[in-house]
């Protein structure tokens, strides 16, 4: 599993084309300081948003709502990175992303590549949510009720706002869609690498499987209706019979039989009776023309689905490959290759091997160029792969066209064989001899492809029950196997939550909460999908208690993370909510210092917290994030 690292370096609000805030951030902790009602809450909220998450079209603060596009420069996993995002109230536009920092990047639409908000089935069409996980090195996640992960869902872990209920852990959504016990387990169990036995994966593909069984089972319903009662005939009788009537075709053409007209009369129905054989054979060549070139256009689909499939494998093995490199690192060599003499280089800007200059951004650049191409190329072949699909359906449906067409002209045939002497009666019995035959040979051709389908569903759908079966095993033995990790994770968190507990003292050494003082590992309960955290049993205390609680879960969560490479919380958090619940500033200041302590010689992590009590310790440029603002943050 990667370790996957986000931060955020640099934000830029853009109005009319000019920036109205811009400001860098550093890793550890950056404090947004500031009086009441500067727009603290605001950069946070639009971090939030250019980040991916939703804000709905009445939850827009002023003057964020005024301003034009955000443009947030990021490093993933140690590769920067610069997203833009327009501001549409009440929408869920698109973001674009480009490689390198904000002052390299163009400010118009060129080089930006573009991720909307929703994916398409067919793959076709990447979002936003899939791009970034991708650069995280995280594979796409459902949870139980088979909706996707995206990067609003895990923002509302990673954003402690303050308009959410103090007792609540994750973000409020106001789409009860959007906030089920199936996503918030999800989301949680995800971040916290809780199914760190790969269940997830186990579960995707028992998705697919029992889906893929469902229109399986369907198909062969379908085939049996057909058949009837022919469903138990086998392809060795089936065949036969196509050898029978063929020989019996052949035997009939090879009779010769001359037509023999006396009258005027008989001549024109002869000479019509001809033309009319004459646009039978027509027909019947453009149906064979047809059925070949069905054929051909089927194997060309199969040709795209197995190069989809191909490209899908490589784009996964690329992604392997940047997490092995993020991992290990270039490789260095101890001898020359060649000569076999032993290297001794200690200049680090240059290559230990040729001495030519490192390209830092290289192997980055490169991985993202890849990365763009494969899925150009998945998109491409998605494209062509339905333009196949559609040109097969337009076959299909001319296939129907020529058969009705050479049903009428064998009907005409028929029709003008009353006028034709007895002699040429002969001609025309054999002639429906020939093509009753014929068409029998297309109905036992069609059953032959049924039967032939029918096989292979029929073992299809023995292999995905057995599948099935497997991977509901599979699934059911890593759970059990997950509950030491379970167990290891929230222990980790709650022992992390006791230090901010035990600390929240008054000024005369007395705790706020008695509970809390009190509290040991084990009267701490996390309880993901119903969204509460208890201790000693109890969910609710004051309001400022509560926000103390929340607040020392995420950190505690926060600090788990760097030490747990199972992890996939991306050792970022944003807190808004420190002050929230009435907090006086003492106790605010007592909190701060835990933060500050909690965290004293950690690295590879960032917090961005909002506070109008900032701590001493806190309230200058190593923490600071701009100014301590007395007027609006934002200057529009």
């Amino acid at each position: 599993m990667i370790r996957s690292n986000f931060f955020v370096e640099r934000l830029v609000i853009i109005k009319s084309g000019s920036s109205v805030y811009d400001e860098e951030f550093h890793q550890g902790i950056n404090v947004i300081r500031g009086d009441h009602s500067v727009g603290k809450t605001t950069i946070l909220e639009l971090l939030f948003y250019v980040l991916g998450g939703e804000i709905k079209e009445n939850q827009w603060l002023y003057p964020a709502d005024h301003c034009d596009e955000i443009y947030c420069q990021v490093n993933i996993n140690g590769t920067s990175f610069t997203i833009k995002r327009d501001i549409e109230k009440g929408k869920i536009p698109p973001i674009r992303i480009q490689d390198g920092s904000y002052d390299v990047t163009s400010l118009d639409n060129l080089g930006w590549k573009k991720f909307g908000p929703r994916r398409s089935e067919s793959g076709e069409r990447v979002s936003f949510s899939q791009q970034l996980f991708d650069l995280l090195g995280w594979d796409n996640h459902k949870s139980d009720d088979y909706a996707n992960l995206t990067m609003h869902q895990v923002l509302r872990f990673l954003y402690v706002d303050q308009e959410t209920g103090s007792t609540k852990i994750f973000r409020a959504e106001d789409n009860p869609r959007g906030d089920s016990e199936g996503i918030r387990t999800a989301i949680a169990e995800f971040l916290l690498g809780l199914d760190n036995l790969d269940t997830h994966k186990l579960r995707q593909q028992l998705i697919l499987a029992e889906r893929e069984f469902d229109k399986v089972a369907a198909d062969l319903n379908a085939m049996y209706k057909v058949l009837g009662s022919d469903s138990g005939l086998t392809l060795d009788v089936l065949n036969a019979q196509v050898i029978n009537i063929s020989d019996e075709i052949v035997s009939l053409q090879n009779k010769d039989v001359d037509l023999k007209a006396t009258t005027e009369l008989e001549v024109d129905s002869a000479s019509n009776y001809k033309d009319l054989e004459k646009k039978v054979d027509l027909f019947s060549r453009q149906l064979q023309s047809l059925n070949i070139e069905i054929q051909a256009t089927t194997g060309e689909i199969v040709d795209c689905e197995l190069f989809g499939d191909s490209l899908d494998f490589r784009k996964k093995s690329l992604l392997e490959s940047k997490s092995a490199f993020d991992c290990i690192g270039a490789m260095k060599y101890t001898h020359c290759p060649c000569c076999l003499e032993e290297i001794n280089s200690s200049n680090e800007d240059t290559c230990h091997l040729c001495n030519a200059p490192n390209k830092e951004s290289y192997h980055s650049n490169n991985y993202m160029q890849i990365l763009t191409e494969l899925d150009f190329q998945i998109k491409s072949n998605a494209k062509v792969l339905g333009d196949y699909k559609s040109h097969l359906e337009g076959l299909k449906s001319a296939l129907v066209i020529a058969e009705s067409h050479l049903k009428n002209s064998q009907s005409e045939l028929q029709s003008s064989s009353k006028t034709v002497d007895i002699e040429t009666q002969g001609l025309i019995k054999r002639s429906k001899k020939i093509g009753y035959l014929e068409s029998e040979i297309k109905n036992i051709e069609k059953q032959i492809k049924i039967i032939t389908d029918l096989d292979k569903y029929k073992s299809r759908k023995s292999e995905l029950n057995s599948t099935i079966t497997d991977l509901r095993e599979k699934i059911v033995a890593a759970a059990a196997s997950s509950k030491n990790r379970r167990d290891k994770v929230n222990l980790g968190i709650c022992e992390n939550m006791l230090p901010i507990l035990h600390s929240d003292l008054r000024d005369n050494g007395k705790p706020y909460e008695e509970v809390f003082e009190a509290a040991e590992s084990n009267d701490i309960e996390i309880d993901f999908s119903r969204d509460r955290t208890l201790i000693d049993g109890r969910v609710k205390f004051s309001g400022s208690s509560n926000y103390i609680k929340k607040n020392a879960f995420y950190l505690a969560a926060l600090l788990e993370s760097l030490s747990d490479p199972l992890y996939r919380l991306p050792r970022f958090l944003m807190l808004d909510a420190i002050e929230n619940g009435g907090m006086k500033a003492f106790r605010s200041h007592n909190f701060q210092r835990s933060i500050v302590e909690m965290f004293k010689d950690k690295k590879d992590f960032q917090i961005i917290l909002c506070t109008s009590m900032a701590l001493d310790d806190l309230n200058n440029d190593e923490y600071g994030v701009g100014p301590y603002y007395v007027g609006n943050v934002i200057n529009v």
